[in-house]
C-alpha cells in the first residue's frame, strides 16, 4: 500500500509541476505579446501622425499650385530652408534673439 502511495504522491506532483509549468509558459507568453501589441500600437500611431503631417504638407502644395503662386512658394523654401537670398540682397541675422 505504502509503494502505490508514494507511485501517487510522485505522479501528483509531477502532474501539479508540469500544469505550473505550462501556466508559467502561457502567462509568459501572454505578456510577451501584449509588449509586442503595445510596440505595434505605438508605432502605429507615430505613423499616423507621419500620415497626417504628409497629408497636411501635401494640401498646402495643392493650394500653392491652384492659386499660381509658385515662385513665392519657390522663393520662401529657398530662404528659410536654405538660406538662399537674392544676388546683392544682404542679409541680417540678429543674434541677440537666440
Amino acid at each position: 500500500m505504502a509503494a502505490v502511495k508514494i507511485k501517487k504522491n510522485k505522479r501528483s506532483i509531477l502532474v501539479a509541476v508540469l500544469v505550473l509549468a505550462v501556466i508559467c509558459y502561457f502567462v509568459a507568453t501572454f505578456v510577451s505579446l501584449r509588449i509586442k501589441v503595445k510596440e505595434r500600437q505605438d508605432a502605429n500611431a507615430q505613423l499616423q501622425s507621419q500620415y497626417d503631417q504628409q497629408v497636411e504638407e501635401n494640401e498646402q502644395l495643392s493650394k500653392v499650385l491652384d492659386e499660381g503662386d509658385e515662385a513665392d512658394y519657390i522663393e520662401r523654401i529657398a530662404r528659410e530652408e536654405y538660406g538662399y537670398a537674392k544676388p546683392g540682397e544682404r542679409v541680417y541675422y540678429d543674434s541677440s534673439a537666440s
